[in-house]
C-alpha cells in the first residue's frame, strides 16, 4: 500500500449560512460494481463461451481475480473498458498457488474454481487476508466431498484444494460466517453437476445471495428458491453451463453509499452520479435509502441520483444494517456529524472479519474526533457530538478502504483530519481521492499524489 497521507479539512463553503450561495456541484463517475463484477468473471470463466463484461470494475481485488481465473488456463483479455473472457471452466492451471491479495469473495470463489480444476490447487493471500475466517468453506466443501486442506500455519489461507467430481449435490447449511462461499458454490454447481442447498436458519448476509441467485438467472440459469416466513430455504442450481454473451455492469452501490456520505459531510453540497439508482439487487442501496428517509435530499432521475443535504439529519433510533454492512462506517460517521439523536446499528458480526475489525475501527475513528461512541456485543451505538475542529487529528485506514472514505467523510465535516495510507482505496475504488477532490477537502494535487504512490 501507499505510505503517503492525505489530509482532509473543512472546506470554506461548508458552513451552513454560506452553503446555498457558496457549496459546489459536482458530478462523479462511479466505478462498476465489486459484487457484480466478481460474480460476472467467475459466470464468464464458467460459460459455454466467450464473455464480454462491459463496465466491470477494475481494482486491486477484482484484477487479483482476473489473474486467478488466467492461472486456472481461462483467457482473459483487457479492451477498453471492457474484460473478454473465453469460457469452458477451468483447464490444467498454469501455477500451482492462486494469490488472491486481499480479496475476501476472490478467494472464497477462487477455492471453488479451484475444486473444478484437474489437478490440486493452493489458494493463498495476503497476511490479513490469511487471517480471515476459511472454516465455512473446509466444513462445506468437505460435505461435497472436496478434499480441501489448511497448508499454513493457521485454520485459513493458504488451502490446498483437489478438484474432481462432487461426491454428493446437496448441502444443508447452518449458521456461516459469511455468505460468501455459499455464492461461490452456487455459481461453481453450473458445472459441477448441480447443488440443492438447504439452510438450517436464516443465512447470514442473505441479500448478497440474492444477489447471486439474480445474476445465475441473467446469465441463463434456471435457479429455483424456495422460501419459509419470507427468508431462503432452499436454492437448487441445475447442472447448466451459463450462456456467454455482452454483459453491462452496473455502478457499484457501495461506493455509491460512500460517495453520498461524503456529501452529506459538506452541507449544501450537491452531488451527481450518473447510473446509480436507488432500485438495485446490491445491497448497499437500502443505505442509500436510509440516508434519504433520514433527511438527505436524494432524488432520481433518468440520468442517475442527485444529493445534497442542509439541515440535520434525524436516523431511526435502530438500524438494521445486516443487510449493508459495508456502509456501516461511512453511515456511522455521518450520523455521529450530522445527526441529533443515538442510534445503534445492529447485524455487524460479519463486519468483525473484514478487511479489519470494522466495528472497532468505526468506533477508535470516531473517539478520536471526540464522537461518543459504545460498542455493545456487536452493536454500534453511535450518540453523536463530532464537531468542526481546528485541532489536528489522525485517523488510520487500518488497511481498509471502507474506513479511509469514512474518514473522509469526517474529514469534510470536522476538518484537520490527516489519514494515513489512503491508498488502500485502490481495493474497490481507485479513483475515489481525485473523483471527490471537487468537494474541496482535500486538493487535487493531493489526490493526484496519493494515486502515484499507490
Amino acid at each position: 500500500m501507499a505510505s503517503t497521507t492525505i489530509s482532509v479539512n473543512r472546506p470554506s463553503f461548508a458552513a451552513p449560512r454560506d452553503a446555498q450561495h457558496s457549496a459546489p456541484k459536482v458530478t462523479v463517475q462511479l466505478p462498476g460494481s465489486k459484487s457484480l463484477t466478481v460474480r460476472a468473471i467467475m459466470l464468464a470463466a464458467l460459460a459455454d463461451g466467450p464473455s464480454q463484461l462491459i463496465g466491470a470494475l477494475r481494482s486491486d481485488d477484482t484484477d487479483a481475480f482476473c489473474n486467478a481465473v488466467q492461472n486456472l488456463a481461462v483467457d482473459v483479455s483487457i479492451e477498453d473498458d471492457s474484460l473478454c473472457i473465453g469460457g469452458g471452466g477451468p483447464g490444467t492451471p498454469l501455477c500451482d498457488v492462486l494469490d488472491l491479495g486481499l480479496g475476501g469473495a476472490p478467494a472464497r470463489f477462487g477455492l471453488a474454481l479451484a475444486a473444478l480444476a484437474d489437478v490440486p490447487v493452493t489458494v493463498d493471500g495476503a497476511p490479513r487476508l490469511r487471517e480471515r475466517p476459511m472454516h465455512d468453506a473446509i466444513a462445506l466443501f468437505t460435505q461435497l466431498g472436496v478434499r480441501i486442506e489448511p497448508i499454513g500455519d493457521g485454520p485459513g489461507l493458504p488451502l490446498r484444494v483437489e478438484g474432481g467430481a462432487w461426491e454428493t449435490h446437496h448441502l444443508t447449511i447452518g449458521a456461516t460466517a459469511t455468505s460468501q462461499v455459499v455464492s461461490a458454490l452456487l455459481l461453481a454447481a453450473t458445472q459441477a453437476g448441480g447443488l440443492q442447498m438447504e439452510f438450517q436458519q436464516s443465512p447470514t448476509s442473505a441479500a448478497y445471495l440474492e444477489l447471486t441467485i439474480s445474476e445465475l438467472r441473467r446469465w441463463g440459469v434456471h435457479v429455483e428458491v424456495e422460501r419459509r416466513h419470507g427468508n431462503l430455504h432452499r436454492i437448487t442450481v441445475p447442472s447448466h453451463q451459463p450462456s456467454g454473451g455482452n454483459y453491462a455492469i452496473g455502478r457499484d452501490a457501495s461506493s455509491a453509499v460512500a460517495a453520498a456520505c461524503v456529501c452529506c459531510a459538506v452541507p449544501g453540497a450537491v452531488l451527481a452520479l450518473p447510473g446509480a439508482t436507488l432500485h438495485d439487487a446490491q445491497p448497499d442501496t437500502r443505505a442509500l435509502a436510509l440516508l434519504q428517509l433520514a433527511g438527505a435530499d436524494i432524488t432520481a432521475h433518468d440520468e442517475g441520483l442527485h444529493i445534497s443535504t442542509s439541515g440535520e439529519l434525524s436516523f431511526p433510533a435502530e438500524v438494521d444494517a445486516s443487510c449493508m454492512p459495508d456502509a456501516v462506517p461511512s453511515l456511522a460517521v455521518i450520523a455521529a456529524c450530522r445527526g441529533a439523536a443515538t442510534v445503534r446499528f445492529t447485524g455487524l458480526e460479519t463486519l468483525r472479519v473484514k478487511e479489519c475489525d470494522r466495528v472497532q475501527a468505526t468506533a477508535d475513528l470516531l473517539h478520536t474526533a471526540g464522537g461518543n461512541v459504545l460498542i455493545e456485543g456487536d452493536d454500534l451505538v453511535v450518540y453523536g457530538g463530532v464537531a468542526p475542529s481546528t485541532e489536528a487529528m489522525d485517523a488510520s485506514t487500518c488497511d481498509d478502504h471502507r474506513m479511509a472514505m469514512a474518514a473522509a467523510a469526517l474529514g469534510l465535516w470536522r476538518g484537520c483530519v490527516r489519514i494515513d495510507d489512503p491508498g488502500v482505496v485502490t481495493k474497490s475504488w481507485p479513483g475515489f481521492w481525485s473523483d471527490l477532490a471537487g468537494l474541496g477537502g482535500w486538493s487535487a494535487m493531493a489526490a493526484a499524489a496519493v494515486g502515484a504512490g499507490t
